[in-house]
C-alpha cells in the first residue's frame, strides 16, 4: 500500500511537470530547452546505466559516454533534427576507439559493444521524442498517453487481479493479467489524438493496433531492463522517484517504445512529420 501510495503521489507531481515543459516549449519552439531537457534525463538514465554494466565487470568510460550523450541530444537543435544518424554513428565510434584505447583488447571490446548499445539505447532512442516534438505537442502528448496508460493498468489490474506470472524467471511482479490491463489502456490512450476524432470508427483498428503495439514493446522494454537487473543482482537502477525506482526504472519502456510509436505515425498513418532528414 505504501509503494503504491508514493507512485501515485509521484505521479501527481511529475506528470504535469512533464506535459507542461512540452506544451510550453512547444508554444515558444525552445528546441534547445527540450533538448537540455532529455540531456538531462540522458544523463541520469546514463549513470545507472553504467553502473549497471560496471556490476557485470564491464567498465565504459563514464566521462565519454556522458558527454556524448549530451553533445548529441544538444546537436540536434542547431540542425533541426537532420544528420541525426551520422552524430550516433560519429559519437557510437569514438567510444569504441576510446574503449580500445583505455581497457586494452578484450575488455575494449566487451565495453565497446555496451557502449553502443547504451548510447542508441539512451540518447538514441530520447531523440525519437525530440522528433515527436518536432512535429507538434499532441504527439507527444499522446504517445505519453499510451505509455502512461499501459503503465497504469499493467500495475493497477496486475496487483487486484494478476494470478498468472508472465515471464518469472526475469520479473516475479508481471502477470498476463496486468498485460492485458495495459494494453486495454494503452488503447484508450491511442484513441486520445484530434485526427482521430474526425471519422474514429475508420480509424479505430489504426487505434487499437498503435495502442497494442506501444504498449507491447513499452513492456519488452520493462522486462529487457529487469533482465539486466537481475544479471546485475539489482532491484532497482536508482532512487530519483519515490515508488518507482531510478531514472532507467521510470524510462525503460518509452525508450522501447518511441521508435515504433515515431514508426506508425509516420511511415504508417503519415501523420508525423519528419522535419528535416535524420
Amino acid at each position: 500500500m505504501k509503494n503504491a501510495v508514493q507512485r501515485i503521489l509521484t505521479a501527481l507531481v511529475v506528470i504535469p511537470l512533464v506535459v507542461g515543459l512540452f506544451w510550453l516549449t512547444s508554444k515558444y519552439q525552445a528546441d534547445w530547452a527540450v533538448c537540455l531537457f532529455l540531456s538531462v534525463v540522458a544523463v541520469v538514465a546514463g549513470w545507472e546505466y553504467l553502473n549497471l554494466v560496471a556490476k557485470l565487470g564491464i567498465p565504459l568510460p563514464r566521462e565519454l559516454f556522458l558527454f556524448s550523450a549530451v553533445a548529441f541530444l544538444m546537436l540536434l537543435v542547431p540542425w533541426e533534427g537532420k544528420f541525426s544518424l551520422v552524430l550516433a554513428w560519429g559519437f557510437a565510434y569514438l567510444i569504441v576507439m576510446y574503449s580500445f584505447f583505455r581497457r586494452g583488447a578484450q575488455l575494449g571490446f566487451y565495453a565497446s559493444l555496451a557502449g553502443i548499445f547504451g548510447f542508441l539505447y539512451i540518447p538514441g532512442m530520447l531523440a525519437m521524442v525530440y522528433f515527436m516534438y518536432r512535429g507538434g505537442f499532441w504527439f507527444v502528448l499522446h504517445f505519453l498517453l499510451i505509455m502512461w496508460g499501459y503503465d497504469s493498468g499493467a500495475y493497477f489490474v496486475g496487483s487486484a487481479l494478476g494470478r498468472h506470472r508472465l515471464l518469472p524467471r526475469i520479473s516475479l511482479a508481471k502477470t498476463w493479467e496486468g498485460v492485458g490491463g495495459g494494453l486495454i489502456l494503452a488503447i484508450v490512450g491511442a484513441a486520445i489524438f484530434p485526427e482521430f476524432w474526425q471519422d474514429f470508427w475508420s480509424w479505430l483498428p489504426h487505434v487499437a493496433l498503435l495502442g497494442a503495439s506501444v504498449g507491447a514493446f513499452g513492456q519488452l522494454g520493462d522486462l529487457f531492463e529487469s533482465l539486466v537487473k537481475r544479471a546485475a543482482g539489482v532491484k532497482d537502477t536508482g532512487c530519483v522517484f519515490p515508488g518507482h525506482g531510478g531514472m532507467l526504472d521510470r524510462i525503460d519502456s518509452i525508450l522501447a517504445a518511441a521508435p515504433v510509436y515515431v514508426f506508425y505515425m509516420h511511415y504508417v498513418l503519415n501523420l508525423l512529420p519528419l522535419r528535416g532528414n535524420p
